[in-house]
């Protein structure tokens, strides 16, 4: 007598269940049409695998058009807050020391700073030599001096003894002298201003050097900020003129095959389709005591 009472509430529970379970596996299954005599079967295949053209479309202009706009990017971008944060991170490294601040970005040992340091003082020391000897120091020299020897000799009685001829041959070995001291020492000389330069510089900061030449910590941050608010807007709409995100969303999803989808999905909405599935279990369950509650009434 028991179980004549219970049979019809523990029926619709399993039947509320089963056609629930049924119905969530049937959104990605079968995955492709059923054909019986030449005659497809309703329902097949799956909603999503048939309806999957649809869906990515749906998908792709929800995303692009809504969830993704320029604007939207925009305003995230130019906010208080990542202004803050971008022109801070680019003033921590305008503070920080040049060297460490090199090889942080380099990502460079003692060693291969110290072989790139070399390199650069070699470089500048020859690019200086180069002008040096391009523009012909020791013809310059010679040429002043003997423009200010024949300045300083006014008198008669001198210009007797020490005319123009005697005063070109000086001033040219003193030229010539000069121009082999370079052509010997040169390169040693200015390396060494140029290393004791470099050695000055790698321990200040950018910020530092940009100071030396009038140019405040607040003027650097003010440059930064319209700098990064021009490179946004620029940025950004020259994006959005080439890309199409609603159509990449779309081809993305076209691509996937149905195993992948239906994973994505699970992963996003198991929780809530275990819940319908159990709904169901519940709907029957009621289903059934209401229908054996009005067997016993009537």
């Amino acid at each position: 007598m028991f179980l004549k009472y219970i049979i019809t509430p523990v029926m619709g529970t399993i039947i509320g269940y089963g056609t629930n379970y049924i119905a969530v596996k049937m959104l990605f299954r079968p995955r492709n049409e059923v054909k019986i005599l030449g005659r497809t079967l309703p329902f097949t295949p799956g909603a999503i695998p048939k309806g999957k053209p649809r869906l990515a479309k749906a998908i792709g202009n929800v995303v692009g058009n809504t969830l993704i706009t320029k604007d939207d990017i925009k305003s995230k971008l130019l906010n208080e807050n990542t202004q803050a944060a971008v022109i801070g991170k680019i003033s921590e490294i305008l503070n920080a020391e040049i060297k460490s601040e090199v090889m942080t970005v380099g990502k460079l040992d003692d060693e291969s700073y110290a072989a790139i340091k070399t390199k650069i003082s070699d470089t500048v020391t020859e690019q200086i030599l180069v002008s040096v000897n391009n523009i012909g120091i020791g013809k310059v020299i010679s040429d002043e001096c003997e423009k200010v020897v024949k300045e300083k000799i006014q008198n008669p009685m001198l210009k007797m003894f020490i005319n123009d001829d005697f005063i070109a041959s000086i001033t040219r070995m003193i030229g010539d002298e000069v121009q082999k001291y370079i052509d010997k020492n040169g390169s040693s000389v200015i390396g060494r201003e140029v290393n004791r330069k470099i050695d000055d510089i790698e321990v200040k900061s950018v910020s530092k050097l940009l100071q030396n030449v009038d140019i405040t910590e607040e003027k650097i941050q003010s440059s930064i900020t319209k700098l990064y608010n021009k490179s946004v807007e620029k940025a950004l709409d020259e994006l959005f003129a080439k890309l199409d995100i609603s159509k990449m969303i779309e081809d993305k999803i076209n691509a996937m095959d149905m195993d992948e989808l239906e994973t994505l999905v699970l992963q996003v909405m198991k929780k809530e389709l275990d819940t319908i599935v159990n709904l169901g279990a519940v709907i029957g369950l009621i289903m059934g005591l209401l229908n054996m509650a009005i067997n016993l009434l009537f």
